[in-house]
Formats: structure tokens, C-alpha cells, sequence
């Protein structure tokens, strides 16, 4: 199976910091959460068409970026590298 991961942004959090701090700095790209955060693609598509619907999908559902991966969804191999579609903030 062949599908993609969509990614947002983190909240900035500092690790450690009691009351909690955040920072823009501290912000990263992490793995969304949700049904929307991943696409099941067509196998029979090329890399990258997949990773054009992927990336139109991304923009569509206001994610900042996507890896494309192979396999089912608990034992994945990334095929294709983080790509950020959009700045984080």
C-alpha cells in the first residue's frame, strides 16, 4: 500500500519548562493526527504523480507538508523525503 503522511506544525512547546513556555523558535514540523492526516494513494501511479495529488491535497486540507510512505500504516518505509509545502509560521 502506498500512501502519504501529512505533517502540521508543533506548538512551540519548550521541553522542561514549568509553567509551560513556547516559543517560536520551538516549532517543528510533527505527524498529524486525524482521518485527514493520511492519503491512501494508487499503487499504480508513478512517484511523482503521487507526490503531485499528494501535495494538491496537502495544500487543500491546510497541512505544511507531506512524506509519501510504502507498507501498512504501523510498519511504513518513507520512499519519498519530507516536502514542506507551505512556511511554518
Amino acid at each position: 500500500m502506498l500512501f502519504a503522511e501529512f505533517y502540521s506544525s508543533s506548538t512551540g512547546y519548550v521541553e522542561g519548562s514549568i509553567p509551560p513556555v513556547f516559543k517560536k523558535e520551538n516549532i517543528k514540523l510533527i505527524p498529524a493526527c486525524g482521518t485527514d492526516s493520511r492519503l491512501q494513494l494508487d499503487g499504480r501511479l508513478t512517484l511523482a504523480n503521487a507526490a503531485s495529488l499528494a501535495r494538491q491535497t496537502c495544500k487543500q486540507r491546510k497541512f505544511k507538508g507531506f512524506t509519501i510512505n510504502k507498507g501498512d500504516y504501523l510498519n511504513s518505509e518513507q520512499v519519498r523525503a519530507l516536502e514542506v509545502v507551505s512556511l511554518i509560521p
